[in-house]
């Protein structure tokens, strides 16, 4: 396939390196960027979940190949970028590849709505990477999954996802597909904002593990958002995250520390998630206002509002 991917942001790099030994991949950028970013060299150090134990650690080099404007027809574009700026990148594209394929490769927290008004349903699939990290300088520094989840909104996606499954299926990749992309969506985003308020504060995961009191904050804060979600139409019971966070703060907090401590992979995880802590608060605050609209019990959120 032809792939066009959407930046050269952590994501972006590290499924444009995987899909490129079997599919073609461009990346789009600005203008301003062209000249620097087209064919750049840059170095990574990936956990590739992909092989075995003794050969997950792996080390090379990308090189981009870029434009700044959509020059020819694309079997799919990827789009992986925060949530709040989708409907921007969507409207760049689509003045330029109006009939291309899209993966949405964000999270989600209000529908479709917006989506639909600008993309045809039959367009665009929905989905979430099983990656993360960040640059240290011109290395890239992360993990990838062996899976990746994709879901289909509405019946006219499924042609579109079934090629999306055999693009990644390729590389390795097996897709997770959930019953309701946007359910999953929604439950994954409540895991990963509320965590990211709390990271807020310090900016520093170590500072933030050590704060005992503000992680049994943002622990009880998931739950009210977990709530949230069984109003907004959820069932919770697919779900293993809802569950979890149902045992006993004094015995989740000691595994949830030495689980960001201690695992390699959650540690490129989480440094990812410094990268998006914007993402994540100006998601927070969407959940915190659903929340005062359907009229939940907020008592946590509105105790991490305040660090916003």
């Amino acid at each position: 396939m032809k792939i066009l991917i959407v930046g050269t942001g952590v994501i972006g790099t590290l499924y444009g390196h995987v899909l490129s030994k079997y599919h073609e991949v461009v990346h789009f950028v600005r203008e301003n960027k062209l000249k620097i970013m087209n064919e750049r060299k840059i170095y990574f150090d990936i956990i590739d979940e992909r092989e075995n134990e003794d050969k997950m650690y792996t080390t090379g080099d990308y090189v981009y190949k870029c434009v700044s404007r959509v020059d020819c027809d694309y079997d799919l574009i990827m789009v992986p970028v925060n949530t709040y700026q989708l409907k921007d990148a969507l409207e760049t594209l689509i003045k330029q590849a109006p009939k291309a394929n899209y993966l949405l490769f964000t999270l989600n927290w209000s529908g479709t709505e917006k989506i639909d008004e600008l993309l045809k349903k039959e367009q665009y699939i929905m989905g979430y990477a099983r990656g993360g990290g960040t640059f240290k300088g011109n290395l890239l520094w992360g993990n990838v999954g062996s899976d990746v989840m994709l879901g289909a909104v509405y019946e006219e996606q499924k042609p579109l996802l079934a090629n999306v499954i055999e693009m990644f299926k390729i590389c390795g990749i097996i897709s997770e597909i959930p019953s309701n992309v946007l359910h999953w969506l929604w439950i994954h985003n409540v895991g990963a904002s509320l965590i990211g308020v709390g990271l807020s504060k310090y900016n520093n995961i170590v500072k933030y593990l050590e704060d005992e009191k503000l992680v049994e904050t943002c622990f009880k804060a998931t739950n009210e958002c977990y709530n949230l979600c069984e109003k907004m139409g959820v069932d919770l019971s697919e779900y293993l995250e809802p569950e979890m966070f149902k045992i006993p703060f004094s015995n989740l907090y000691p595994m949830f520390k030495k689980n960001f401590e201690e695992n390699p992979i959650m540690q490129r995880y989480t440094a990812h998630a410094l990268l998006a802590i914007d993402e994540m608060t100006d998601n927070f605050k969407q959940m915190f206002k659903s929340g005062e609209e359907i009229g939940i019990d907020m008592t946590n959120m509105k105790k991490l509002i305040k660090l916003l």
